[in-house]
């Protein structure tokens, strides 16, 4: 898990637990469908291991973040703390989360790491509704949107810092990179488009 937290962009946890599935599940018994496909490292990869690894994977760089800037957080756990956190517990999600990504300065996505393709709906909430996104990389994001004109994307926590100091410091750079991916997310990625291309695919 140390090692995979340094990498972003690629996931190497299933190919790597198969010399210790045994220990895995002793300690915690668990069997693929057997009308599935999965494997059990697959099962132990992205609903043990990836989750876990996500946990730490945030606690660490929001520590990091705390140690240098304000934070604010909207979260289902209204004990976690840390210096310089604000925890405001829940956002309700039509009414005010589209404001608290408006909003916000950077709006931060860490993506759990189970996910290994797409782009998360989380992504296009935060640009849809003008929010400034600062998210992990995802290859599937260059698909559809331009790094540095329609969000930003980090790789690695030095990188998440570096660029956190540069665009609160470089406002209007930051305000035309929101409104980038807000007008793209608004022209090409509304459930309208989505629902097209699924009935394009039928016929």
């Amino acid at each position: 898990m140390r090692a995979q937290m340094n990498v972003q962009g690629y996931n190497f946890i299933q190919e790597s637990l198969s010399p210790i599935m045994g220990e895995l599940y002793q300690a915690l018994p668990m069997d693929p469908n057997p009308d599935g496909v999965e494997t059990r490292e697959y099962l132990y990869a992205q609903y043990v291991v990836n989750r876990k690894l996500t946990g730490l994977e945030r606690l660490h760089l929001l520590s990091a973040i705390s140690r240098r800037h304000t934070l604010d957080l909207f979260t289902l756990d209204p004990s976690f703390t840390l210096p310089n956190l604000r925890n405001h517990g829940t956002a309700d999600y039509y009414s005010e989360m589209p404001l608290v990504f408006k909003k916000s300065r950077i709006n931060l996505n860490i993506s759990l790491r189970s996910i290994k393709s797409g782009i998360p709906l989380r992504a296009f909430d935060i640009m849809g509704n003008g929010g400034f996104l600062l998210s992990n990389y995802q290859e599937d994001f260059l698909e559809n949107f331009t790094p540095g004109v329609d969000f930003v994307y980090y790789e690695s926590e030095s990188d998440l810092l570096q660029k956190i100091d540069y665009y609160l410091a470089h406002e209007d750079e930051r305000r035309a990179i929101a409104k980038n991916g807000h007008d793209k997310v608004a022209e090409a990625h509304t459930y309208r488009d989505r629902v097209r291309e699924m009935l394009s695919d039928l016929s």
